[in-house]
């Protein structure tokens, strides 16, 4: 069930269509006042719009005082397996690539509201999806970037099965992959092998960080021109190094924008939970500084 601490702002709970026919539920919560801001907000791998209602909470409620309207949709990757139509979408069955259909649509909404000016807050798997999307679509409507939790899907899948099982699984996703209905054995998680190969496989489109190897480009990432906020929590367990090392190795790819901002958020994990509203008033302070 979803519970609303609102008041003062127009809530609606609505949904939206993809170019290819998806219907993504999601909510939108505008100040009073008209607004030209906007921040659509990505949710992470399995998540959906209704989850981290603290964080719901706190963004919308500081977004709509500073006359920023919030919005947050669920993505095709939502759950860890749904349908649509004939279709299996969901975290274990999305094709990463398609999150663009997803994006536009919900920018679209977005402007037909009309909110001209958006910045992408990506948490997660979210992340990566902002940033392919800005790198490839190149829409001006985005004045900005927040990355909250951006973590690379290899180092992740690394730690939770050891190199040897990952290197297992990434072989027999490779095998089974030109099939595209073809299901990873149990023991690798709910995913299609197409699935687990995009997460886990090196170079691939959904690899947007890969700070895990000194030598490979940061494709999506460094075609970026928009200002950039990197969040990380100091306690997020899929990291790799220091929180430290870790934004500087982004900002080293941050290549084309001239507004690059990281932030540690102390004692946080990878959720930011009991972190909620110090991660919403810095993303707000950042924003009214941009626009």
């Amino acid at each position: 069930m979803f519970f609303l601490e609102l008041t003062l702002i127009s809530v609606h709970l609505t949904s939206i269509k993809t170019r290819d026919g998806i219907v993504l539920e999601g909510i939108a919560m505008l100040p009073r006042h008209k607004t030209k801001i906007a921040l659509i907000w990505l949710h992470g791998l399995s998540s959906r719009f209704s989850s981290g209602q603290k964080m719901i909470n706190e963004l919308s409620s500081a977004c709509n005082s500073a006359g920023i309207g919030y919005f947050k949709f669920n993505t095709r990757g939502h759950d860890v397996a749904s349908r649509a139509g004939d279709m299996m979408i969901g975290a274990g069955f999305e094709r990463f690539e398609d999150c663009t259909h997803d994006i536009r649509a919900m920018i679209r909404f977005a402007k037909a509201q009309g909110c001209t000016n958006i910045i992408l807050a990506g948490h997660s798997t979210g992340a990566n999806k902002a940033v392919y999307y800005a790198a490839i679509s190149k829409d001006k409507s985005i004045k900005g970037l927040v990355l909250l939790g951006a973590i690379s899907d290899i180092v992740a899948f690394q730690k939770e099965m050891g190199k040897k099982k990952l290197a297992a699984a990434r072989e027999t996703a490779k095998r089974l992959r030109k099939n595209p209905k073809a299901l990873m054995p149990v023991q690798y998680g709910i995913f299609s092998a197409r699935r687990l190969w995009s997460l886990c496989n090196p170079g691939e489109h959904e690899d947007t960080f890969p700070y895990y190897d000194p030598k490979r480009k940061w494709t999506s990432f460094e075609r970026i021109k928009t200002p950039i906020h990197i969040i990380i929590g100091s306690r997020d367990k899929h990291l790799d190094r220091t929180p430290a090392n870790y934004l500087s190795t982004f900002q080293h790819h941050a290549l084309l924008t001239k507004d690059f901002r990281g932030l540690i958020i102390k004692g946080a994990n990878h959720s930011f939970r009991k972190k909620e509203k110090e991660v919403a008033e810095q993303i707000v302070s950042w924003i009214k500084k941009l626009t």
